[in-house]
């Protein structure tokens, strides 16, 4: 009798937890160019920011690229700066808060700890494990343990990034701490990690990052492992950052907070599989400006489309650019206050022009992106970045074979990624007010 009570005591609680976390947790999302930002640079030109920005997208479509050649376990595009978004979260018994990369193309999270062998430099002392409480190594009998070198009593990981830097270390388990949709914590038991004790890695000249928060799709990215406990799902609405004066924080939801509001609006597309990696691939067809099908041929995006919070800008594989290109041009070729910039005056690889009238901006087209089940419309002030006063750029860069829907097209959407589904749904969202 006794035993069958414990039983149902040991059920019930682990359906309240499940319940509890289910409700709503979620993580404030910074992003590099907001004064709220660690990272933030006041002193840096819109050109200088627009051209940081173009940097991070350019490694990481290099690394998407590198993946369809090798196993993707093997390496993570993270290269030194190649951030867009930090979370910072809690973790171990007691709690310390840590400031990560948030990052949907890695899949493992880590932290650099103590004792520690080798460490790069960071604000925040490394993870002492010896002083949490909750802390402890798993070893292969862990179901998470494939993939790593594992001994009867403990784990081992290393990541390496393609720029050549890694973290090593213990692949461990601990507690970590989420905010909720009602403003206080909620403590998530044993998520896998790693401890870095051996790093090469370089995040900045202010020290400001201590690891990298992984999203992706295998098995051991916290999303996968929160699993039925987030229902699977996670989701991101995020705000303009090209403002000085723009403090409206984006957030990442998880469960019942990864929801559209408005349903009827929201479309819904299928990620496609892969042999060779584990990216969130979508499969573009065509793509429009303003009311024009530009009429790509099949196969333009055999490689598929990567949709990547972490590049600041999108990618258009070679064909593609080349088609927009030519639109555009021819677009903007009736606009007498128009002059298209060459040479040093923009970014290589981009569509850019000096404008001598305010009231233009009004006049630039939308884009949408036709993908097999879904039209992912982007307004005009997504479709061009202002670098400076009297100058624009489609913010969509040339590639030779990398398609990428970036972080600077994807604001004011909620998107929400069930990995239950296989799926990603997608709604036009006011996200200056996803914090109320």
């Amino acid at each position: 009798m006794a035993l069958t009570i414990k039983i149902v005591i040991c059920l019930f609680l682990n359906l309240l937890s499940l319940v509890i976390i289910s409700s709503g947790l979620r993580l404030k999302l910074t992003h590099r160019d907001s004064p709220n930002s660690p990272l933030y640079e006041p002193n840096l030109s819109d050109f200088e920011r627009f051209n940081k920005n173009v940097e991070i997208s350019q490694n990481r479509a290099s690394y998407f690229h590198q993946t369809r050649l090798q196993n993707s376990s093997l390496r993570a595009p993270i290269k030194p700066h190649d951030y867009t978004y930090t979370v910072d979260i809690g973790l171990g018994t007691p709690v310390v808060t840590r400031t990560l990369i948030f990052d949907t193309g890695s899949h493992l999270t880590w932290t650099q700890c103590r004792p520690c062998i080798r460490c790069f430099k960071q604000e925040q002392p490394p993870f002492n494990m010896r002083n949490s409480s909750s802390f402890g190594v798993i070893s292969r009998k862990n179901k998470l343990s494939k993939g790593f070198t594992c001994s009867a009593t403990r784990c081992f990981y290393i990541v390496r990034y393609y720029s050549g830097q890694f973290s090593s270390g213990l692949v461990a388990a601990e507690d970590f701490m989420f905010e909720t949709s009602a403003g206080d914590s909620q403590r998530v038991a044993g998520m896998v990690f790693g401890c870095g004790i051996i790093n090469g890695a370089d995040f900045g000249k202010k020290n400001a990052i201590s690891g990298v928060f992984g999203m992706g799709k295998e098995p051991v990215s916290f999303a996968r492992q929160l699993g039925a406990r987030i229902k699977n799902r996670f989701s991101y609405c995020l705000t303009k950052t090209d403002s000085k004066n723009n403090t409206k924080a984006s957030y990442l939801r998880f469960g019942d907070e990864a929801v559209i509001k408005n349903g009827t609006n929201a479309q819904t597309m299928r990620f496609l599989h892969t042999t060779k990696n584990n990216l969130y691939l979508l499969n573009l067809i065509d793509i429009s400006i303003g009311s024009q099908r530009l009429g790509l041929k099949q196969g333009t995006f055999k490689e598929g489309c990567v949709i990547d919070s972490g590049s600041s800008v999108s990618l258009l594989n070679e064909n593609a650019f080349i088609k927009v290109e030519k639109y555009l041009v021819a677009y903007f070729w009736s606009f007498k206050n128009l002059r298209k910039l060459v040479g040093k005056e923009v970014p290589k690889g981009f569509v850019c022009y000096a404008n001598s009238r305010k009231d233009f901006f009004g006049k630039l087209p939308d884009m949408t992106y036709h993908f097999e089940g879904a039209d992912f419309h982007v307004p005009w002030e997504n479709v061009f970045v202002t670098i400076e006063n009297d100058a624009f750029c489609l913010a969509a860069m040339r590639s030779k074979n990398t398609t990428i829907l970036g972080a600077y097209q994807q604001r004011n959407v909620r998107v929400v990624y069930d990995l239950k589904d296989d799926k990603l749904s997608f709604a036009p969202e006011d996200c200056s007010r996803d914090a109320v």
